[in-house]
């Protein structure tokens, strides 16, 4: 947009009662931060950003600064936070805050140049990538999210059964206002119920293209917080919100299009395309690197576990909701452009571009490389002795730092995707996150991110 079209912007929002507008972005731990600008300031925002220190890319999940990286080993340096206004649907009036507006940013030295710790940038680089193949990544997002009563301490604001609609009814008011601003908001959602784990509640995202799908992501995230704060409620997307909970996931759906067609679907064995097969086999080579990124945190490390569908081993399978990657095969009700792939392990924790970006540069990799996929498993592998996991080629993913570490720092898809300078901001706050966990107890982990999420 030109600076007139968004200075003609700024002056119908601020007619409608706006005031001011929150420029967000994403950091390493999933956590959303923003700056708000008067609307008075938008068109200014939009041409030189706000500044904001470097040391965001290094902030922990306890708003901690590591100096362990060496690109950012001192509190010196400023950035611009830029935000993306090409359509004026960028520029959302908050149905739950109408005083408010949201727009998502990208991060640009202070000279406007490129940052190479930008997370949206990193994603910008494999959409091209996949364009230049003639591909498209298609994702959606489903949301685990925990309702709990006002307050510090986790009181559950809903009964169950999960599944049920006697569930919602104890949250009824919370779920009529959700609807209605997720449709205001410009937020398209498949369906909502009431989830397994305690007083969770599940909503499916829309699928978007990647940048698209992120930046929803991230206004859903401030559109819930806000529909429970107005029927005094409290959400957390954390991925454990008490030591023996299910914990909350964002399960990943991504396909492969070109020319607007699915190209995961074919008549190969278990009704995929060699296409498709190199790209779920593409995925799951590099799955040990992609749930580093993709569940991150402490939280995400003592989630998982076999018997809670949090993709504790890496392996695949067909409609199997124990697997890390589960095919979602088309069919005659369905259609075959609804052929898609879910990754388990993906929760809040993750920053939503980098998530999509590791994805994606695993999955154009598959393809180019007709990546071997073997044969999927139908069964629990949790309830299998070691040593038949061993002989089937069938590992557990990362439960402590070390592991996910050694897979993060020793996958050359990382290097590629992330850059150097990224990858290494990354590991420094999982690192960080580690040294503090180490000094704690489970419970004060589980707590800790209880309500950062």
């Amino acid at each position: 947009m030109t600076p007139a079209d968004i200075h003609g912007l700024s002056t119908d929002l601020a007619h409608q009662g706006v005031r001011g507008v929150h420029i967000g972005w994403v950091d390493n731990n999933g956590i959303v931060r923003s700056r708000i600008v008067p609307i008075g300031e938008l068109e200014a925002a939009a041409h030189r950003g706000v500044g904001v220190t470097a040391a965001f890319a290094v902030f922990d999940s306890h708003d901690g600064i590591t100096f362990a990286h060496e690109g950012l080993s001192t509190p010196s340096g400023d950035v611009r936070v830029v935000p993306v206004i090409d359509d004026p649907a960028d520029v959302v009036r908050l149905a739950g805050q109408p005083h408010l507006a949201w727009t998502n940013a990208r991060q640009l030295s202070a000279d406007g140049d490129p940052w190479p710790y930008c997370q949206r940038a990193v994603l910008e680089l494999q959409v091209d990538r996949a364009a230049a193949a003639g591909l498209e990544l298609r994702a959606g997002f489903e949301v685990e999210v925990v309702v709990a009563k006002e307050g510090d301490d986790f009181v559950p604001a809903h009964r169950g059964p999960a599944y049920g609609p006697n569930a919602l009814r104890d949250v009824d008011e919370f779920v009529a206002r959700l609807l209605h601003d997720l449709a205001a908001n410009g937020i398209e959602i498949g369906q909502l119920h009431a989830e397994y784990g305690e007083s969770q509640v599940e909503l499916a995202l829309a699928a978007e293209d990647p940048l698209a799908l992120a930046d929803t992501q991230v206004l859903t995230r401030q559109t819930i917080h806000s529909a429970a704060r107005a029927e005094g409620l409290r959400v957390s997307f954390a991925p454990l919100t008490t030591t023996a909970g299910a914990g909350n996931g964002w399960h990943l759906h991504t396909s492969m299009s070109r020319d607007g067609r699915n190209i995961l679907p074919g008549e190969g064995p278990h009704g995929l395309s060699d296409e498709g097969r190199g790209y779920l086999g593409g995925l799951l080579r590099e799955l040990p690197a992609i749930v580093a990124v993709t569940a991150p945190s402490t939280g995400s490390l003592l989630r998982r576990r076999p018997g809670y569908w949090a993709g504790a081993y890496g392996f695949w399978g067909v409609e199997n909701r124990e697997a890390a990657l589960r095919l979602v095969p088309n069919s005659r009700l369905l259609g075959p452009e609804r052929t898609n792939v879910e990754l388990k392990a993906c929760d809040a924790s993750a920053n939503p571009y980098l998530a999509l970006a590791m994805v994606l540069g695993a999955g154009l990799a598959g393809i180019a490389e007709a990546a071997d996929l073997p044969e999927p498993v139908q069964e629990d592998v949790g309830t299998w002795e070691e040593e038949r996991r061993a002989s089937a080629g069938i590992a557990a993913l990362a439960t402590t730092h070390e592991e996910a570490r050694a897979h993060l720092v020793g996958s050359d898809l990382a290097r590629e995707v992330l850059g150097e300078q990224l990858l290494g901001a990354f590991v420094a706050c999982r690192d960080a996150d580690a040294a503090w966990a180490a000094e704690h107890s489970v419970e004060e982990i589980v707590e800790s991110h209880r309500w950062r999420y």
